[in-house]
């Protein structure tokens, strides 16, 4: 299947983008917002564990359809500013069209045919992450 975004989902990142932007000085970070997002989402659950400093990860765990699957991290790598890293786990499949969208680009092969991607981010330092991210929770529902 193909990614499919919406204006609103384009315009909607453009905001979670702009508001994960290092904090000026005296102001809180927004990076929060973005986890509050990412739990607000049905049956998502942060894993209590930790796989390194700094890392996140996210897990869809829906007991009514049998669904556990791991699904988001956040946190690997080295990010120049305060927005947080972001990793997807998708089908194999779908990160091609992923990269075609131009929306990440893959980073590891995980099994079984998953792959781990991270967002693109072009030479201003802004991605579709919001798009990326519905795109990987969409696969881990299904």
């Amino acid at each position: 299947m193909k990614p499919n975004t919406s204006d609103l989902a384009r315009l909607h990142s453009a905001e979670l983008l702009k508001r994960t932007a290092p904090p000026r000085p005296g102001e809180p970070s927004a990076s929060n917002d973005f986890f509050a997002w990412v739990l607000s989402l049905p049956w998502v659950v942060e894993r209590p564990y930790e796989l390194a400093p700094g890392v996140r990860t996210f897990a869809v765990d829906c007991e009514p359809l049998a669904v556990r699957r791991l699904w988001l991290v956040t946190g690997l790598g080295q990010q120049a500013d305060a927005r947080p890293k972001v990793s997807v786990i998708v089908p194999l499949e779908v990160s091609w069209e992923i990269e075609r969208a131009g929306w990440g680009r893959r980073v590891a092969n995980m099994s079984p045919d998953h792959v781990l991607m991270s967002v693109r981010r072009d030479e201003t330092g802004e991605g579709d992450a919001e798009a990326l991210v519905l795109t990987a929770y969409r696969y881990a529902m299904a």
